[in-house]
């Protein structure tokens, strides 16, 4: 049996999804299973068997020419945008089950349900009593990988005793709202230092933020800042014993690894923490209280002064560690 699964972003959407990839994997023990993803997706999944192959996306055309000239039997597309439905009407198939909109309501902006795990499965062909049964036991978001122990074992001796924070900055290129800001951050950290080691992680785009805060504590915080692959970065936010960041992926990577977080809301609903989502571990969230009348705003760039980046205050946060660590 062949089958081909749709999922391109974002990766805290990626990461939601493991217990769907892992029950098609549990039900479809002997199908040959490929991915269409980025590089993300790969990278978050490769030490797994829940794939066989891997075809990244680019671009439509570009996806389109990779995918193997041969029949699938089942197409599972759980991105349903525009793109990955061009993609599968260029998909020898059998049957396509779409998670939320096909091609026709989503050019026409007709609301539709977006099926549950469960509803997935029933609707690969997976009886429904072994479906619902499966996902009551097997309903956690838990993302296996091999960890690092080299890179565990420099983390522990490096600070001792003390509880490990794992920070980050950013969030994606898009979404400059999401910040907290640097500034924040480096407060922060100055309060969090005597008591607790920290460790800075992210990509390039963190890279500015990373030297900032540095220079400004003195050199303390140890940065990983663009030195990890995502296999490596499970590592370490499975060896600290707190994840602190903006409302974006490594939030969910931390949870996936069992590693409690602190997700800090500025432009973008609560409804997205990983507190609603079934993850192991103690998830909480801190985000502009009821004065600010625009959160949230879900506006990319702030149109206007940062009143709910503002709003949030290092001793907020200060608070919630205390009551997780």
């Amino acid at each position: 049996m062949n089958i081909l699964i749709i999922r391109f972003t974002a990766l805290g959407d990626l990461v939601t999804l493991e217990p769907t990839f892992r029950a098609i994997r549990h039900f479809f023990k002997n199908a040959n299973i490929t991915f269409v993803t980025t590089g993300v997706g790969k990278e978050l999944y490769k030490d797994t068997n829940y794939f066989d192959d891997y075809i990244l996306h680019i671009g439509v055309l570009k996806t389109i020419q990779k995918i193997p000239n041969k029949k699938f039997d089942l197409v599972i597309n759980l991105q349903c945008n525009k793109p990955s439905h061009f993609i599968n009407l260029s998909i020898n198939k059998e049957k396509t089950i779409n998670k939320s909109f096909n091609l026709f309501q989503k050019i026409f902006k007709i609301k539709t349900h977006s099926k549950s795990l469960d509803e997935m499965l029933i609707a690969c062909g997976v009886e429904e009593e072994k479906a619902k049964e499966y996902f009551k036991k097997y309903s956690l978001i838990e993302l296996p990988f091999k960890e690092d122990q080299g890179l565990k074992e420099e983390l522990i001796a490096k600070f001792g005793n003390k509880k490990i924070i794992a920070i980050s900055t950013g969030s994606s290129k898009r979404w400059e709202s999401k910040k907290w800001g640097k500034e924040n951050y480096k407060n922060l950290i100055l309060k969090l230092k005597d008591e607790f080691g920290i460790v800075l992680i992210g990509t390039q785009l963190e890279e500015e933020d990373s030297v900032y805060i540095k220079k400004e504590c003195r050199d303390y915080p140890i940065s990983y800042v663009n030195k990890t692959d995502l296999i490596k970065l499970k590592t370490i936010l499975k060896t600290v014993d707190l994840y602190i960041g903006n409302d974006s992926g490594p939030s969910h990577v931390a949870a996936g690894v069992g590693t409690s977080t602190i997700t800090i809301f500025c432009s973008t609903d609560i409804k997205h923490c990983v507190a609603f989502e079934n993850y192991r571990g103690n998830h909480l969230y801190a985000k502009p209280d009821e004065n600010i009348k625009c959160y949230p705003c879900y506006k990319t760039v702030c149109p206007t002064h940062h009143e709910c980046t503002q709003n949030i205050t290092v001793n907020d946060i200060y608070t919630l560690i205390k009551e997780i660590v």
